[in-house]
């Protein structure tokens, strides 16, 4: 018979300038949520936040810089002129200005990562850390990690890539399905899909029948209900045919001209709690859900 209680936590993060002042600035953030999510929890516990909240971290660069309340074009062209001497050989190497940045910035995606790696240890959970932008030799991928009580780790890079991060846009690297795997925790099977990966069949055949399914997302555009109509292909088309609990953290906020929006949610297979979307009326399966698309949530659920 069971003797413990597992609650997943879902985290909406709205975007903040303030918040990414410094890596310190962050860390006294992230340990305000996890601790208010801890005291509505005392014993397992797996928290998952959105896609690219580790890749904000660049903003710490960038205000070190001078470089702050401007678009994301105008930011690299800004960033590129002021380190151009840094940034040359890391071009070279990487083909991209974007590339250079993040190439030259590893060692602050690491701290940012970091800190949900002390987090998790510090209170005795699990993180899905959301994604970060990382260099690996001569490419830059989406890369989302996970942390553990007892040292436990996952790394899940995204596969489908939007226009945004494509080789028009930010120029990333689309990493292979082969990597895609399940992290091992005491708290079953954990598979993560980052944001447009969930919606491909290939990638939920990779995470078939995992305990819990955790997808990190970033939605760059305004939540009409035609956004809403097919975000459902998504997380909510995964609670049915991959996992029988299914995380969906996003982001929102704005920053660099980039605007996000969504209503972050838990989904439980056969629960039905008169949900849904603002503009899709009530659905099963969903048992919490973001009242609002873009301010800042926590849900969570004892499994």
């Amino acid at each position: 018979m069971k003797t413990t209680v597992d609650t997943v936590a879902v985290v909406q993060w709205r975007l903040d300038l303030a918040d990414f002042a410094s890596v310190e600035a962050f860390g006294k953030k992230l340990d305000e949520v996890l601790f208010k999510i801890r005291c509505s929890s005392k014993e397992n516990l797996l928290v998952a936040f959105p896609e690219d909240l580790v890749t904000f971290g660049i903003l710490t660069e960038l205000k070190a810089a001078g470089i702050e309340n401007v678009g994301l074009e105008e930011a690299l062209r800004k960033y590129v002129n002021k380190k151009l001497f840094r940034l040359v050989i890391p071009k070279i190497r990487m083909g991209t200005w974007v590339g250079a940045v993040f190439n030259n910035s590893t060692n602050l995606m690491e701290e940012y990562f970091s800190l949900y790696e002390e987090a998790a240890q510090k209170y005795n959970c699990f993180i899905v850390a959301g994604s970060g932008l990382v260099a690996d030799g001569r490419e830059i991928y989406n890369e989302a990690r996970g942390y553990g009580k007892n040292n436990s780790k996952t790394i899940q890079r995204k596969v489908h890539l939007i226009d945004l991060e494509g080789k028009d846009g930010l120029g990333l690297t689309p990493a292979s399905l082969d990597d895609i795997s399940l992290w091992q925790t005491s708290m079953g099977t954990v598979g993560v899909a980052i944001c447009y990966d969930g919606f491909f069949q290939d990638i939920r055949d990779k995470l078939q029948d995992c305990d819990i399914f955790v997808q990190p997302s970033a939605n760059p555009g305004p939540w009409t209900k035609e956004q809403q109509v097919d975000w459902l292909l998504s997380a909510y088309e995964s609670v049915q045919s991959v996992s029988h609990v299914v995380l969906n953290p996003m982001l929102t906020g704005k920053v660099l001209g980039i605007e996000f929006f969504g209503q972050s949610s838990i989904l439980v297979r056969g629960e039905n709690r008169n949900l849904g979307y603002l503009d899709t009326g009530a659905l099963p399966n969903f048992v919490q859900i973001a009242k609002n698309p873009v301010e800042e949530e926590i849900l969570m659920w004892h499994l």
